[in-house]
């Protein structure tokens, strides 16, 4: 069934849920999996930054201040989450301009043949909700291949 999932995540709260869809897909299927985090370049907005240190603190762990590093950390920990529980996974850490980041996950998932994409769902609240474009709208419009959107 799924030889291949992308597992595109990024500091909202439905990370963990992404999380644990891609890994009960891929221990039910055998499925590899790649773990995609693309971070804007233009400096990143103070909640993520907020978000990203707090869960850090949590975690008893030293701050780290360099946004790439703080990205890399949440990959590499969504790799080794993945793999202890028996996930053959690998992480990808991309940078993009603004806007760019759909397309970077559409890209990604064709150069790897991927079978399904795994991502959260937008969570917008209010009427401006509906004139905004997301990650998940544009990827699930344009993918080649399914796309699984996680609440």
């Amino acid at each position: 069934m799924y030889r291949r999932i992308l597992a595109a995540i990024d500091w909202t709260p439905s990370t963990e849920a992404v999380l644990d869809q891609t890994r009960q897909l891929a221990s039910l299927t055998g499925a590899a999996v790649l773990v995609l985090h693309v971070r804007a370049t233009d400096f990143p907005s103070l909640p993520s930054i907020l978000g990203a240190l707090a869960s850090q603190a949590l975690a008893g762990e030293p701050a780290e201040n360099d946004v790439s590093s703080v990205a890399r950390r949440m990959v590499d920990d969504a790799v080794v989450l993945l793999s202890a529980a028996g996930v053959h996974a690998e992480g990808l850490l991309l940078e993009s301009t603004p806007g760019y980041t759909p397309r970077a996950v559409l890209d990604q998932a064709r150069k790897l043949e991927v079978d399904l994409i795994v991502l959260g769902s937008p969570h917008h609240g209010g009427p401006s909700a509906l004139f905004r474009s997301n990650v998940a709208d544009e990827v699930s419009r344009h993918a080649k291949c399914p796309v699984l959107i996680v609440p």
